[in-house]
């Protein structure tokens, strides 16, 4: 089969969209289909920017393109649809996974495509806004043989890339890890990853279950739903298995509560739960600019004049000491905050808006 010239325009185009936003390191790419003109918008820092406008023309072109590297159904405009592709600077080789969305709307098909971490390298405890005595009770949680470690926070706090640094420390050959996931976000070896498919009857207790016939040291949760999950998790981290698993609340404290209208009695979680986290992503102040983003009327080249460069994890970690013994004082999230904010990594008003000037 032929290309043509309006193919390979397309081609570039989406090449040119893809790798616009590796270079600004953004974590997704929305192309919007709009009553004149199709918008192409990136999320950078967790903030959306407009990249670009192409004519309305193109837009049914440009997801078609998406959907053929992503092997999805080019027919299908009715319903959502989901899968993946590869980018890259190297157009015939594309090694940067990336998880796709399609989803019908008034004026065409949107597809929003989140650029995944390119290397496990990536994933490190040390690199994601922990102080060193936070730190040093994920390594004793981390440590043990059994018991159950919870991550809290909101959609897209960067709870799963905790998770994943987890998994990256525990993964050594004389465990058997094992995760579940809804999606499988990045592909991790030596773990043995199963994707959440209610459809296909794969729900998270359902898979917990089968894992637990699996002989696993340890179990990723990617979220504790429900009172069957929540069961379940307690129940494995309860029989020798190590738990880690995510929550939403608004802070570590509310994750006893949580559990308890889940129906898991106080005993068994004092019996089991080992630490709770809890977190938020604050825009770093740019280390070039140092937030005086305009010098000589020229933008900062690093940050293209926002101030800001990349994000940090601001955390609140609590131990079974800090859990259960109301008499422990601990560091609050605001707290960790105001100590990034010292040594000048964040500003007052990045914490304010993450975090709030509650605690």
């Amino acid at each position: 089969m032929s290309i043509t010239t309006d193919d390979s325009l397309i081609i570039r185009t989406w090449y040119e969209i893809a790798t616009y936003a590796l270079d600004a390191r953004a974590s997704d790419i929305h192309i919007e289909a709009g009553a004149q003109s199709t918008l192409i918008r990136i999320r950078v820092d967790g903030l959306l920017q407009i990249q670009s406008h192409y004519p309305i023309e193109f837009h049914d072109r440009l997801i078609t393109r998406i959907k053929v590297l992503a092997r999805l159904d080019i027919a299908e405009k009715r319903l959502p649809q989901d899968g993946r592709l590869g980018i890259g600077h190297n157009f015939s080789k594309p090694n940067i996974d990336c998880r796709v969305s399609i989803l019908p709307t008034l004026h065409g098909e949107k597809a929003v495509v989140r650029i995944l971490p390119s290397c496990i390298e990536e994933l490190d405890l040390q690199d994601i806004g922990l102080l060193s005595e936070q730190l040093e009770i994920f390594h004793q949680a981390l440590a043990q043989s059994n018991g159950l470690i919870l991550v809290t926070g909101p959609t897209g706090s960067g709870k799963t890339r905790t998770l994943y640094s987890c998994l990256r420390e525990l993964n050594q050959n004389h465990r058997n890890l094992c995760s579940i996931e809804d999606p499988i976000e990045i592909r991790l070896a030596g773990v043995n990853q199963v994707a959440y498919h209610p459809r296909a009857g794969l729900d998270f207790p359902t898979i917990i279950r089968a894992l637990l016939r699996q002989d696993p040291d340890v179990i990723m949760i990617g979220e504790i739903r429900d009172a069957a999950t929540a069961q379940l998790a307690i129940q494995a981290a309860q029989t020798g298995h190590l738990v880690l698993s995510t929550l939403h609340t608004r802070n570590a404290c509310g994750a006893v509560p949580r559990l308890g209208h889940l129906g898991v009695d106080q005993q068994s979680l004092e019996s089991c739960l080992l630490s709770v986290s809890s977190q938020r992503l604050v825009r770093k102040t740019c280390a070039q600019c140092l937030g005086f983003k305009i010098k000589n009327n020229v933008p900062c080249s690093f940050c293209k004049g926002s101030g800001y460069l990349g994000r940090i994890g601001v955390h609140e970690v609590l131990s079974k000491t800090h859990l259960f013994n109301s008499s422990t004082s601990y560091l609050s999230m605001r707290d960790a905050g105001l100590i990034h904010m010292q040594s000048g990594l964040i500003n007052q008003a990045v914490l304010d808006a993450e975090v709030g000037t509650w605690h």
